[in-house]
């Protein structure tokens, strides 16, 4: 994906006709390498994306606290595509960082599955299935590492209160296999490496409770192999983000006491208490897991292939005032997303 400062790097690959997920490690493998990732302000890469995506969701009650009146109680669909990502290089706002501004769709979507027992067909995939074009912004250092205060998520709920699309990535920002259109390529060490080194790496993004969302990464130099007859490293890098749950129930009672007049009526202010005592927005996801390859030219510094898959298991229990009546509406349910997502090489303008 982007430019990588590596020392003279030898060693052989796997046959060029080989499948590339067969990483080569032995005695000939490439001397130790210090690997830097060397953006520069005008650089753009353009990436062939193949996804394939299967969700499981089950719900009881009204979805009208999400703005979705016709949710299914069950639906297990499976949908692949295919299209392009851009990722454009500029100056970030500090001395060593990048802005990696990635946008892309996924389209000539094939969908297969059942809502409600029912088959669904690529004209009529449920909103909360839908796969919404992608653009990001992310600010990484000189290593790959993200910087989570400049990589702020607009949308931290996957658009969840105009929708439920997008939710692979709900809450975790632009996190490595938390989500599709991410940055490429782990964080790198800050020493040499060679094939069979090992390192690991973490980060906190702000959260919407008390503790922080932590992000766990380790890598490690799998072996050699060959992509499109080029050489390349691979790296195996495993990602845990922890897991999450919060109530925004607290932030939803202040904005409707807000609106209560100073001389409210007893009717008035019982209602809201009412609402008070009986609201409830817990937002809940369990640790999302992903793996990911990294393929990269040594020669040219510059990644040839990235796949990953991830898993994300979301929750939601809520009890919120209908838009239409007013009175409080129940509604539960469970999702969990398995994504593996493969980027291909197309086309690279350096600056």
């Amino acid at each position: 994906m982007f430019v990588l400062v590596l020392a003279a790097c030898g060693g052989s690959s796997s046959d060029p006709d080989s499948d590339p997920n067969s990483a080569q490690a032995g005695a000939d493998a490439p001397v130790e390498v210090l690997l830097t990732y060397e953006l520069a302000d005008g650089a753009s890469y353009v990436y062939d994306v193949a996804l394939e995506q299967s969700i499981k969701m089950s719900a009881e009650g009204s979805g009208a606290a999400l703005d979705e009146e016709e949710l299914p109680g069950s639906a297990d669909i499976n949908i692949s595509g295919s299209g392009q990502f851009t990722f454009d290089v500029a100056d970030g706002p500090d001395e060593g960082t990048f802005l990696v501004t990635i946008t892309g769709e996924v389209a000539d979507l094939n969908v297969t599955g059942n809502v409600d027992g029912e088959p669904v067909s690529e004209d009529d995939v449920p909103e909360f299935a839908s796969i919404e074009p992608v653009s990001v912004t992310v600010v990484v250092d000189d290593k790959g590492n993200i910087i989570p205060e400049d990589s702020a998520v607009e949308d931290p709920f996957g658009d969840v209160l105009g929708g439920l699309g997008g939710l692979g990535g709900m809450g975790t920002g632009s996190v490595p296999g938390a989500e599709l259109g991410q940055f490429f390529g782990p964080p790198f060490d800050d020493e040499a490496v060679t094939v069979g080194d090992t390192w690991s790496t973490s980060f906190e993004t702000p959260g919407f409770g008390s503790d922080p969302i932590v992000t766990n990464i380790d890598s490690e130099v799998i072996g050699t192999d060959t992509v499109g007859g080029v050489e390349v490293l691979v790296i195996d890098t495993n990602t845990v983000v922890s897991a999450f749950e919060f109530d925004l129930a607290d932030f939803f009672i202040g904005m409707f006491t807000g609106f209560l007049p100073d001389d409210a009526s007893p009717e008035e202010q019982a209602e809201i208490d009412s609402l008070v005592e009986n609201l409830r927005f817990l937002i809940s996801s369990d640790e999302t897991i992903s793996n990911s390859k990294t393929y990269f030219d040594p020669e040219s510094g510059m990644t040839q292939m990235f796949e990953v898959a991830s898993v994300a298991n979301l929750g939601f229990d809520l009890n919120f005032p209908d838009e239409e009546t007013g009175e409080l509406s129940s509604f539960v349910m469970d999702m969990r997303v398995d994504q593996k997502v493969n980027y291909q090489l197309a086309s690279a303008e350096p600056a």
